[in-house]
């Protein structure tokens, strides 16, 4: 059972945010390192025979094609774990 922290389990040493609930050192670091891995949105063009190449970091993506001349759009929800083998994954749209 979770007491607090101010039992002496550690919680008092390693808590995310202080009784009033403001970040602690250790919050600061945390929120630092979340910051520093994501990952902005990126945009590619496809080459000439349709195919972009992207290598991704463990985590959820939702990737969107858009069809240049037919304006529109399908978003895809793609999952990389880290026994995530090489995958080719196919879109195929009618403008």
């Amino acid at each position: 059972m979770f007491v607090g922290p101010a039992i002496a389990a550690g919680f008092k040493d390693m808590a995310l945010t202080d009784e009033n609930f403001q970040n602690t050192l250790v919050s600061d670091v945390v929120d630092k390192l979340i910051s520093e891995w994501q990952t902005e949105p990126q945009k590619a063009i496809a080459d000439s025979t349709g195919f972009i190449h992207f290598s991704l970091h463990h985590g959820e993506y939702d990737v969107t094609v858009t069809h240049p001349l037919g304006h529109s759009s399908k978003t895809l929800n793609l999952s990389v774990r880290k026994d995530s083998t090489q995958q080719t994954i196919h879109v195929k749209m009618h403008s």
